[in-house]
């Protein structure tokens, strides 16, 4: 069990249910062990990006598409 599940867990059979926004945020953004602070979310070894991410010039150019067909 990783030391994130295991911190759940704790959390879990201490008080009980927890929100599932406390559950992500803490999956996501824990500073130890989260997803996001543990590794570079770009580049190779990240994750994937789309276009309208990374510029607003995307959707722009989709809204000047449209408008012109």
């Amino acid at each position: 069990m990783t030391r994130l599940k295991t911190r759940i867990v704790d959390l879990i059979e201490a008080l009980g249910p927890i929100p599932i926004n406390e559950y992500m945020a803490m999956c996501l953004f824990d500073p130890a062990d989260g997803y996001y602070t543990t590794r570079e979310p770009f580049g190779a070894a990240g994750d994937f990006i789309t276009a309208p991410e990374i510029s607003q010039m995307f959707g722009e150019l989709v809204a000047v598409w449209m408008y012109q067909a």
